[in-house]
């Protein structure tokens, strides 16, 4: 490398000239001085102001300005590629392995970024489906109150046994008996009356049903706690507890053992 700061060290010093007088006559730090007399042209501004600096110099140590500036531009010029190569051998060398292992990564990745699409994409489309259900489940249940599937409000308990059937005389067959239910809570029932075709509803509570009965009433009751019972104005005994199914026959001959006590005739 051109030994340029050597040269004009040399040449100051001949001079007889010190730094801080250089430094004077110049207007150049003595920073920049030193630096330029160590070839650390790192350290001088770049472009027309390091030419300046040298220039500057030359002239008054007196050398020849303008080939100082050549042997300037040329020695940065070096200084800039030894430096650049320095740099490269620093940098680490990328091998085969470390090439696969670039590649098993970046593989890795897309099949990450995959699977959270994946995952993004099923969440969604179960919330999706959550949604829509809960949206249809009110027309579904006013569809099952209207036509209601099974006989019964609440899971059955076992049924009492029907009653057998008793004889009626032909006073009794003559004369009809008026049933009335009132229902202090929902309760699925069935009913036949006269041996006609059963009827089942549900009744919500506060509603009453009343019937006129010739021979005979069945019932068949999902929640005999429900329903208070009156036959001919008179109030009935409980059908049962809350809850319990109970199958019952009425007629005019059994009725007097479904009245309260104290409302029998």
């Amino acid at each position: 490398m051109d030994q340029l700061g050597e040269d004009l060290k040399q040449a100051r010093e001949a001079a007889g000239v010190s730094l801080r007088e250089m430094e004077t006559r110049t207007k150049i730090s003595v920073v920049a001085l030193e630096a330029l007399e160590r070839n650390d042209f790192s350290r001088l501004p770049g472009g027309i102001f390091g030419r300046s600096f040298v220039r500057a110099y030359a002239v008054e140590v007196g050398m020849d300005p303008e080939q100082t500036v050549s042997r300037f531009i040329a020695a940065l010029e070096q200084s800039e590629r030894e430096a650049a190569e320095r740099r490269a051998a620093r940098r680490p060398e990328i091998t085969q392995d470390d090439r696969q292992f670039l590649e098993r990564q970046k593989r890795a990745l897309i099949l990450l970024r995959m699977a959270i699409l994946v995952v993004v994409i099923a969440v969604v489309a179960l919330i999706t489906w959550r949604v829509r259900v809960m949206l249809q489940r009110p027309a579904e249940t006013t569809t099952e109150a209207e036509v209601p599937a099974a006989p019964v409000l609440l899971p059955p308990a076992p049924a009492d046994p029907v009653v057998p059937p008793v004889e009626t005389t032909a006073e009794a067959q003559a004369e009809t008996m008026n049933l009335e239910l009132d229902f202090t809570a929902d309760c699925w029932v069935e009913m036949s009356v006269d041996g006609g075709k059963p009827v089942a509803r549900l009744y919500r509570a506060g509603e009453q049903q009343r019937v006129e009965v010739t021979r005979e009433v069945l019932l068949d009751v999902g929640s005999a706690g429900a329903v208070r019972l009156t036959i001919d104005g008179r109030p009935g005994r409980p059908l049962g507890s809350a809850g319990a199914r109970v199958r019952t026959r009425i007629t005019r001959d059994n009725a007097a053992t479904f009245l309260a006590e104290g409302s029998a005739p």
